[in-house]
């Protein structure tokens, strides 16, 4: 078999990409070819709506990408630019499934250059499903664009070794990326935006979260319950109405090099900050910064009307833990730091920044 042989373009078996054929037996076809093979299923650029699917091992699905954050709307008598969504789509057709993609037991698989669209189909359907079958999997999903799914965008329950990379995650009803119980795995360089719980739900242990933007999620940025030896460096998280980061019930978690802006914004409880650490051991939080812009005019997420944020780090029942180094100008209207006491063998110092009342008026 030559080398382009083994990339097999979905409409040579049937795909219309049109947005209204059902291309769904013509990517089983593919993938079945693909997997024999040792195969790529390519999409040429068009939209492929499909129903759910189970995507089997050691296969690639590759799109071309295309896509944007948002598109241009229809004013001054131009027509709104849906581009945005990309140039390669598999939108949903019914959502009564898992996921639209079911990578259960699944291993080796590559989601490369594809925009998922759930169409807000279904009770509860996930973007991506993914569980382990009793093997690391390997599993990686790049440059894709993932959203408007009444799940989560990415369910990964209960993994072993994964990369999300250079992904936009956007508009899903509930968690951006569940990684409920996962292990040993890279979450690099995606843009996870306006999800209807947490921007990241982090899973268990031995995950690095690194260099995100993290932005607009209903119930914050990032929540850690149960988790180990996570690292969380060099994300930009901005505007969630929770926490930046929340740390529960977790131990030996590293977090530096993070920006904070108008993180905890519209809560009235001690989520209503950029850092929440409760419970929790082994905790090093170093080297971030938290800034606001409390006289911008955002009063329908509640940034200016209430005062919120109320504090920069809010901290409670830590042991054998270091919060140090921070740098919180303008961070908050109450407090830099709420220190909610119960600690032990605990460094909380050199922390150093100002209340919106603090400090003073600078240009927005």
């Amino acid at each position: 078999m030559s080398c382009t042989e083994v990339f097999l373009n979905i409409r040579d078996f049937g795909a219309r990409g049109d947005g209204k054929s059902d291309d769904t037996q013509a990517l089983l076809a593919a993938m079945d070819a693909a997997t024999r093979d040792k195969g790529t299923v390519y999409f040429p650029s068009g939209t492929y709506c499909i129903h759910p699917v189970k995507v089997p091992s050691h296969i690639t699905l590759m799109g071309n990408s295309s896509w944007g954050y948002s598109g241009r709307l229809e004013e001054n008598g131009q027509p709104a630019d849906p581009g945005y969504m990309g140039n390669t789509v598999l939108a949903a057709l019914s959502g009564d499934a898992r996921a639209l993609l079911d990578l259960d037991s699944c291993c080796g698989t590559r989601i490369v250059g594809l925009t998922l669209d759930g169409r807000h189909l279904g009770a509860q359907m996930h973007g991506v499903y993914s569980r382990h079958g009793g093997v690391e999997q390997n599993n990686c999903y790049e440059d894709c664009r993932i959203t408007r799914f009444t799940g989560c965008g990415l369910k990964l329950d209960w993994v072993w070794v994964f990369a999300v990379r250079r992904c936009i995650i956007i508009d899903n009803a509930q968690h951006g990326i569940d990684v409920d119980r996962g292990y040993d795995g890279w979450v690099i360089d995606n843009q996870i935006s306006a999800n209807g719980l947490m921007g990241i739900n982090a899973g268990p242990g031995m995950v690095c979260y690194t260099g995100n933007r993290i932005e607009w999620n209903k119930e914050g940025g990032m929540f850690c319950n149960d988790t180990q030896n996570i690292n969380v460096t060099g994300n930009s998280f901005d505007h969630n109405f929770g926490p930046a980061i929340w740390f529960q019930n977790s131990r030996a978690n590293a977090v530096s090099g993070n920006m904070s802006r108008n993180d905890g914004s519209g809560r009235t409880d001690d989520r209503s900050c950029a850092f929440l650490l409760e419970d929790s051991q082994g905790i090093s939080l170093t080297g971030n910064t938290v800034w606001c812009w409390p006289h911008r005019e955002l009063s329908e997420a509640g940034h200016t009307a209430d005062g919120t944020p109320y504090y920069g780090i809010v901290v409670k029942n830590l042991t054998d833990s270091v919060v140090s180094s921070n740098a919180m100008h303008r961070c908050a209207s109450r407090e830099v730091i709420r220190d909610l006491g119960g600690h032990s063998r605990t460094l909380i110092e050199g922390n150093v920044g100002s209340t919106f009342e603090e400090s003073a008026p600078c240009a927005d």
